[in-house]
């Protein structure tokens, strides 16, 4: 199984849209908690073990103005590093991998890779709770 080498759909811009999130049954929801203004954090950072991630997508809880950063780091390199335009509107965000929603999803391919992982998302403000993060994955070795 190869890595995946870059990301390239419709969020691989700088200052993209957001669009509606709705919740994916296949992937654990988790709630972001503190953020500071601009620096990211970690979803997920793990090494070891080749896999795909089959979900991943972010969205806002709230219609608080804010921009969303989202990098994706696959076996040490960069393949992801953009900031959405303001989105001031709730359950929006973006997908990078796998079902748009729930009722007649679209699919984007799984992120694949060999040996490490890391997601990280940051908020241009401070603040608690004001994101939701689907994630799915699965190690292989």
């Amino acid at each position: 199984m190869s890595a995946t080498k870059r990301l390239y759909n419709v969020f691989n811009v700088a200052g993209w849209a957001g669009t509606a999130i709705n919740s994916v049954a296949t992937a654990t929801a988790s709630t972001s908690g503190a953020l500071t203004a601009n620096t990211l954090v970690d979803l997920i950072n793990e090494s070891g073990s080749a896999g795909e991630i089959s979900q991943f997508s972010i969205a806002t809880t709230d219609a608080t103005a804010r921009t969303i950063r989202v990098v994706i780091t696959i076996d040490g390199t960069v393949i992801f590093d953009r900031t959405s335009a303001s989105i001031a509107a709730s359950t929006t965000g973006c997908v990078l991998a796998g079902a748009t929603g729930q009722s007649n999803p679209a699919f984007l391919p799984s992120i694949k890779y060999t040996n490490s992982k890391r997601i990280q998302y940051a908020s241009s403000l401070t603040e608690t709770g004001k994101f939701t993060t689907y994630l799915a994955f699965q190690d292989v070795t």
